[in-house]
């Protein structure tokens, strides 16, 4: 299973502009990546041509932008906000799952790691939904984690935390089910799997920065986001929520 992920940063106008951060993700089986590939060139091709679907990347920031939300306001459906519907409605279709962790907290929402030898709970809270996941749905899988390019030095301690998380540590390698080497990749060179974690980030973002326009689609949304049952039936969402202690 390759799982894709991508960050976002906002300000949340519920919480008087307190900035906040996303880092989520989709899984895509391996066997499946050729034909989700060529679903979404198809979908592009439908909404904005085939110039746009052979040369561009999918943005969540244009599919979902005030401008679209300003049209559809009035009526009028522009052919991005269709793309970013059809998307969705295919992630919902194909039954995809959908993974993050959005933090308000100030020491960690930005999804970089200081301390190497200290891997930060925003990550710790993923992995172990994908861990479980995994182990639920797909226990003869592993999981392979991609996440979309950043700075050089950001992707290096990011990395090594993470590397050592997964081998070095008790809990890390309890989540046996997870390949314990993340990968970086950018969207640029037509990455299917960073491109639609890049939409689905968006309207995470978007729904916890109080952005009503997008409730109907987080409602789509949503229903990828998978849970498992722990302690007697207590349900765990894959969308972990940190807010300020």
């Amino acid at each position: 299973m390759l799982l894709f992920f991508d960050e976002t940063f906002r300000n949340s106008l519920r919480y008087n502009g307190r900035p906040l951060g996303a880092l989520c993700g989709i899984g895509i089986p391996e066997k499946q990546i050729a034909r989700v590939a060529n679903d979404v060139y198809q979908l592009k091709t439908k909404h904005l041509g085939a110039e746009f679907a052979r040369d561009r990347e999918i943005k969540g920031k244009e599919v979902f932008k005030n401008f679209v939300f300003g049209l559809a306001a009035k009526g009028i459906t522009s052919n991005n906000l269709a793309l970013g519907d059809d998307l969705l409605d295919y992630i919902r279709g194909k039954r995809l799952p959908v993974f993050g962790c959005v933090c308000f907290e100030k020491k960690y929402r930005q999804f970089q790691v200081d301390d190497v030898t200290a891997l930060d709970k925003t990550f710790r809270y993923l992995f172990e939904r994908i861990d479980m996941w995994m182990k639920i749905h797909s226990p003869d899988e592993k999981a392979l984690l991609v996440f979309d390019d950043r700075d050089y030095g950001i992707n290096r301690k990011n990395a090594e935390a993470i590397t050592n998380f997964l081998q070095r540590s008790s809990a890390g390698l309890a989540m046996d089910s997870i390949l314990q080497t993340p990968f970086f990749a950018i969207s640029q060179s037509q990455n299917v799997g960073l491109q639609l974690a890049d939409l689905v980030t968006t309207v995470v973002g978007l729904r916890f920065s109080s952005h009503k326009a997008i409730d109907p689609y987080f409602a789509k949304l949503k229903e990828c986001i998978p849970y498992y049952e722990i302690d007697g039936g207590r349900k765990v969402s894959c969308l972990k929520v940190l807010r300020n202690q």
